[in-house]
């Protein structure tokens, strides 16, 4: 093929690429100024029978069609952005001695697979910008009934003149279609198109559709985020979900988007490239997102005097969320706070049992104790938590087996056969007296490395109304220690002020370390009453997990048994760190604890 010329025009210059289908080159078109270079696709039909070529006729045709239209449309919607097209413009099609040909633009630049090179592992801000420029592509591309079908690194080119990325080889495409109405020659023709890896379980079947393209993009979003190729990652035999977030432990919504982009049914991944678009805007919003900062302690724990405090300047942050579902043929609402006051603090819990919920179902295929709704503080977002190890939850059509997911505006919840919604997210300023009340100030722990813990929230009763709000739990303020007290010092120098029935008493030991050898560490435990805590598993598990780091993506290290007891070190958001008897120091969830 070198040398040869094609259609009259075009002067074959070099092989670019090989597939099953056919070969691409590079070809300069001698009847332009300048020769410019163009890429050709020769497209091969599979048989030589006539039906069959008359049927890839027809399809090679209207697909091509389509290409123009869809480069057509990119280019008009980019021109009102004063931007340029990111795929390539089909300059020509033709057919020559039963073999079919597209001519389109050449660009300049390098593919994706030099920069997704193994070991090297993309940050998360790099993760999400690509995820978007291609997200913004395939919006418009399944907009118009096409979809890829073999996105992949090598498909991706950073464009030399702007370092946009442009989406390429769309001479695998194939229109939407009903496939009855071509008859069994379409099936002759159409071929498993796509590569391992990036290939989902439904289009190895030929049976590609919309969410195939996103499961593409979202393998080799982990692939950027692990710098491990697809096909060497493991998956889970039960489940055929792929097995990452240990590689290189991400943020929990990010790690949502990829799980849910990858999911191994199409019908647990996000059905459209806009729903995923918003998935990643909504996390990089997060991010750019202004944070406040926390009302914390001075090293010297003066305390905060509300009655002297500008008012005009204490406000507080806080977020609520409101949940909306319809019960006995009515529309009922109930608006949750961050920092909930509710039967198991800052979580709302929801299911048939009032003795256990905070919003009780009386729909039969709600489990007693269902599921439960919270604010990450770290994160800034609601979080929906699985408390069934059968019977799990499902999340815009992602069935939660286990762990929490990341709520938004608009997200459907299913529990057993009730539906509900999340009708909005809502951020608004209160007043600083609206988060601390002087009741909390009697029972707060200060500690110079960690917020204050707050007492336990009484049980509340539930009502059933059209309006359903939680009153907040306060929280509270920091309370110097009494002048002659001496702070308790606790593992690398740290101080805890310990509450006591009429006032503080703060305990005075040396720093822990060595002189452990003086005791067991049982009996050291024992020892600290105000800080032993016992291991109470929720949700139906038998036993918590200890995990290295207060990260919900990371394993555990060990597991914990009911009754367990262990010494309460410092709080990290949802997090509570704490000491075992043998040494062994790590994080479990704050509600697995209880006081000794």
């Amino acid at each position: 093929m070198i040398g040869q010329l094609l259609a009259g025009h075009y002067k074959v210059l070099k092989v670019l690429g090989e597939g099953g289908f056919g070969q691409t080159y590079i070809v300069e078109d001698i009847h332009l100024p300048g020769h410019p270079q163009c890429v050709l696709k020769h497209i091969k039909p599979t048989s030589s029978d006539p039906q069959v070529l008359e049927t890839s006729r027809r399809l090679f045709q209207r697909e091509a069609e389509i290409l123009q239209k869809l480069g057509d449309t990119l280019k008009e919607s980019l021109r009102q952005c004063n931007q340029i097209p990111k795929i390539p413009r089909l300059l020509a099609y033709f057919e020559e001695n039963q073999e079919f040909y597209l001519v389109q633009e050449f660009i300049r630049g390098h593919t994706l697979s030099h920069e997704l090179t193994s070991g090297q592992k993309w940050t998360e801000g790099q993760v999400t910008k690509m995820l978007t420029e291609i997200l913004s592509i395939l919006e418009i591309v399944h907009n118009h009934g096409v979809i890829h079908r073999d996105i992949k690194p090598d498909n991706i080119i950073r464009r030399e003149s702007d370092s946009q990325l442009v989406l390429i080889d769309f001479g695998a495409i194939k229109q939407l279609r009903n496939p009855t109405l071509v008859g069994q020659a379409q099936q002759r023709v159409t071929i498993a198109v796509g590569t391992p890896g990036y290939m989902p379980s439904e289009q190895i079947r030929r049976l590609p559709r919309s969410s195939s393209d996103i499961y593409a993009l979202g393998m080799m979003g982990i692939q950027a985020i692990t710098g491990i190729n697809p096909c060497e990652l493991q998956d889970d035999p039960n489940t055929g979900e792929f097995v990452w977030q240990h590689l290189n432990p991400v943020t929990p919504g990010l790690a949502a988007v990829l799980t849910k982009m990858t999911r191994y049914h199409f019908k647990d991944r996000y059905q459209t490239a806009t729903e995923a678009l918003q998935a990643i805007r909504e996390l990089q919003n997060l991010v750019e997102a202004p944070t406040v900062t926390p009302m914390t302690a001075s090293p010297s724990y003066h305390s905060i005097d509300h009655q002297s405090t500008n008012q005009s300047t204490n406000y507080h942050t806080l977020h609520e969320l409101t949940l909306e579902w319809h019960e006995a043929g009515e529309i009922r609402t109930c608006t949750i706070e961050e920092n909930q006051h509710s039967k198991n603090f800052g979580r709302i819990r929801i299911g048939r049992d009032p003795q256990v919920c905070d919003i009780v179902i009386p729909e039969v295929t709600v489990s007693a104790l269902h599921a439960e709704i919270f604010f990450n503080g770290l994160k800034n977002r609601f979080y929906i938590r699985n408390l069934r190890q059968k019977n799990p939850p499902i999340v815009d059509g992602q069935m939660l087996l286990a762990g929490e997911m990341p709520l938004t505006t608009g997200s459907n919840l299913r529990l057993g056969r009730q539906q509900f919604k999340v009708s909005n997210i809502n951020i608004k300023q209160v007043p600083v007296e609206h988060i601390f009340s002087s009741e909390d100030k009697k029972d707060a722990i200060a500690t110079e490395n960690y917020e204050p813990i707050t007492k336990t929230a009484p049980p509340q009763q539930v009502i059933h109304s059209q309006s359903q709000k939680v009153k907040a739990q306060s929280k509270p303020s920091v309370i110097s220690p009494l002048p002659q007290h001496k702070p308790f010092v606790l593992g690398m120098g740290m101080a805890a002020v310990v509450t006591m029935v009429g006032g503080f008493v703060c305990l005075q030991t040396g720093t822990m370390g060595k002189t452990y050898s003086r005791y067991s560490e049982h009996n050291f435990i024992t020892q600290q009453p105000k800080l032993c805590r016992v291991i109470t598993p929720t949700g139906g598990n038998y036993m918590a997990k200890l995990r290295p780091e207060p990260q919900t993506e990371i394993g555990a290290m060990k597991q914990l048994s009911p009754g367990e007891k262990v010494l309460f070190v410092k709080i990290h958001g949802d997090f509570v760190q704490v000491r075992l008897a043998d040494g062994t120091q790590g994080w479990v969830f704050g509600d697995q604890i209880q006081r000794c």
